[in-house]
C-alpha cells in the first residue's frame, strides 16, 4: 500500500466491516440448518472446521482428513493456543481470513454510530513533509478555508518535522467539540487556523462543477446501496450541465458492497459488457458474471482517479472502466484486494473472518496482491514549479481585458488557482477571475483596475517564484488537463426538453 495517509482510515475499514456483516447474517440465516452436523461436531476445533469447510472458497477443494482432524485437536488438548492454531489452517487457504477472540474482534472491528471524529482532511508525505491531499467536502477544515496543497507544519503547536503520518494523524484526531490548531504554510506565507473537530458522518459521494462541461465526482466509499443510489442522481443530472467530461475519483476507497459498485458501473457504461466475474464455491452458485445494460450517457471522456488506497469494489470499478476502454485510470497502482470475506459471529462469541468469493476483471483477471496498474502514472502531489512547467507561459507584454479569452487567459488563472484566489481554472477573464485579479492587486498594494494590467501580470510571475516549493494534486491536475480538451469538443449527445438526452 502506498504511502498516503487519511483520517477516514478508521472510518473506511468500519464501513467495509458493516457491510461484510450485514452481508453475512442473511447468508448464515439461509444455512443455518445446514451447519448444524453433530456427527462430526464433537469439539470446539470440530465446529470451527467445519464452518471453515461449509465457507471458505479456498477450503472447499481442500478439506481436512479425519486424521489431520484429530491431531489439530491433539494440539489444542495439549496445551497449544486455539486461536494460533486455527489461523495456521487459514493462513494456508489465503492471507485475509483468519480467527479471533470476542475482545480482538471487537477491537478490531468496531463499528461506531459515527464514522469518524476529525476535521476532514487527507494528508500524504512528500519530500518529508506533510501535504494535505484532499479537503473533504463540507467537513470542519474546508469550512475554515485550508485548501488542498496546504503544508502541514505544526498541529497544536506540536512541530510536524520527523513526524510519520500515522503520528501525524494521531494528532489531528482528538474529541468531538475540541480544538485542533493548525499551522500551515500557502505560496510561501505561513498561516494559523484553529479548526473544531465534529463526528464526520457517512456522506460519502459528492460532486463539484469544476468548469463548464468538466464535473468532478468523489466516491469515498461504497458504504451502503445509498451511496450508490447518489451516485445514479448526480449521473442522471449531467447531461443538464452539457457535461463532456467527468473525473472520477476513487482515491482512497477501500471498497465496499460489490452491488453498489456494480450499479456505478452499470451506470456509466454505454454498451452491454461484462463488468466482473465472481467466483463463488460451486455450492454456492460457482463463477457468476455480471454484464451491463448499456445505455450511459456517452461522455467525451471519462477519467479516473486511484491510488494505493483503492480497493476491493473500487478496484472491481476502476478495472471494469479500464478494460472496457470506458476510463482512463490516472494515478497509482491500486492495494491488490479482490477477495471478499464473510465476518462469522460464532456460538463462543469468537469470530471467523473467512474469503469466499473472489473477483476477476475482463480483461486484467484476478488483481489479489497485483493491483491494477493506471493508464497514466502520477504522482499524487507536485511541486508548483514542476506543474508550471507543463503550463502556459503568463504573458506580461499587454494587459488581458474583461471578457477576453484563450490560452493567456488560461495562463492567468492557473496561476491566481494556485494562490487560492480561485476554485478552478478557465479560459475566460470572467467576473469572478476578475474578482481574483482585483484581490490579487490589493494584496499586493497595486492599484485595482477593471483588467489585468501588465504591472498586475509581472508581479504575479514574480509571486509564484516564492511558492515553487509548495504542492498541488498533480494526478486531479493530469485529469483536468485531458478533461479541459474533451469540454471543448462538440457533445457526443444532445439534452431534451423532457430531462432526457439523445445520442447525436
Amino acid at each position: 500500500m502506498d504511502s498516503h495517509h487519511s483520517e477516514r482510515k478508521d472510518m473506511l475499514k468500519n464501513i467495509l466491516r458493516r457491510a461484510c456483516a450485514a452481508f453475512l447474517t442473511a447468508a448464515l440465516l439461509a444455512s443455518s440448518a445446514a451447519a448444524l452436523d453433530a456427527s462430526k461436531i464433537e469439539t470446539k476445533f470440530d465446529g470451527v472446521l467445519y464452518q471453515i469447510e461449509r465457507y471458505g472458497l479456498f477450503a472447499e477443494d481442500n478439506p481436512l482428513s479425519d486424521q489431520q482432524r484429530a491431531s489439530y485437536n491433539a494440539r489444542i488438548d495439549g496445551g497449544e493456543d486455539f486461536t494460533e492454531v486455527v489461523n495456521e489452517i487459514l493462513e494456508q487457504h489465503d492471507t485475509h481470513s483468519f480467527y479471533l477472540s470476542q475482545e480482538d474482534y471487537s477491537n478490531s472491528f468496531s463499528t461506531l454510530t459515527t464514522d469518524y471524529v476529525g476535521i476532514g482532511i487527507t494528508v500524504t508525505m512528500q519530500d518529508s513533509s506533510v501535504v494535505i491531499r484532499e479537503v473533504n467536502f463540507g467537513g470542519p477544515a474546508k469550512e475554515a478555508g485550508i485548501l488542498a496543497g496546504d503544508v502541514l507544519t505544526a498541529v497544536d503547536g506540536t512541530p510536524l518535522a520527523g513526524k510519520t503520518l500515522e503520528e501525524a494523524g494521531e494528532l489531528l484526531r482528538g474529541e468531538p467539540g475540541s480544538s485542533a490548531d493548525l499551522t500551515i504554510t500557502r505560496a510561501g506565507r505561513e498561516m494559523s487556523f484553529s479548526v473544531r473537530r465534529r463526528a464526520i458522518y457517512g456522506d460519502y459521494v459528492w460532486s463539484q462543477t469544476l468548469s463548464d462541461g468538466i464535473e468532478y465526482i468523489r466516491i469515498e466509499a461504497f458504504g451502503t446501496m445509498d451511496d450508490a443510489a447518489h451516485f445514479v442522481e448526480i449521473w442522471d443530472g449531467l447531461d443538464e450541465k452539457n457535461t463532456a467530461a467527468v473525473i472520477l475519483d476513487l482515491r482512497g476507497n477501500g471498497g465496499g458492497l460489490v452491488d453498489a459498485g456494480l450499479e456505478v458501473l452499470n451506470k456509466i457504461l454505454t454498451k452491454p459488457v461484462t463488468m466482473v466475474t465472481c467466483r463463488w464455491r460451486r455450492d454456492q452458485g460457482g463463477s457468476q458474471v455480471s454484464s451491463s445494460d448499456g445505455g450511459g450517457l456517452p461522455l467525451n471522456g471519462l477519467y479516473v482517479l486511484v491510488d494505493g488506497g483503492t480497493a476491493s469494489a473500487a478496484e472491481m470499478v476502476a478495472a471494469c472502466l479500464k478494460d472496457n476502454g470506458a476510463g482512463v485510470l490516472i494515478g497509482e497502482k491500486t492495494y491488490g484486494k479482490s477477495q471478499g470475506q464473510y465476518h462469522l459471529k460464532l456460538a463462543s462469541g469468537d469470530s471467523l473472518v473467512i474469503t469466499t468469493m473472489e473477483m476477476s476483471a475482463p480483461k486484467s483477471g484476478v488483481w489479489e496482491g497485483k493491483g491494477i496498474a493506471p493508464n497514466v502514472e502520477a504522482k499524487p502531489v507536485a511541486e508548483v514549479s514542476e506543474y508550471l512547467a507543463g503550463m502556459p507561459a503568463l504573458q506580461t507584454s499587454r494587459p488581458l481585458l474583461f471578457g477576453e479569452q484563450g490560452e493567456p487567459v488560461r495562463a492567468l488563472t492557473e496561476r491566481l488557482r494556485l494562490l487560492g484566489l480561485l476554485d478552478t481554472a478557465g479560459d475566460t477573464l470572467n467576473a469572478e477571475v476578475l474578482g481574483a485579479v482585483r484581490a490579487f492587486q490589493q494584496k499586493m498594494g497595486l492599484p485595482q483596475t477593471l483588467c489585468a494590467d501588465t504591472g498586475m501580470l509581472e508581479t504575479l510571475d514574480g509571486a509564484l517564484s516564492t511558492v515553487s516549493d509548495s504542492y498541488v494534486d498533480n494526478a486531479l491536475e493530469q485529469a483536468l488537463e485531458r478533461a479541459r480538451k474533451d469540454a471543448a469538443k462538440p457533445l457526443r449527445y444532445t439534452p431534451q426538453a423532457d430531462g432526457s438526452w439523445r445520442a447525436a
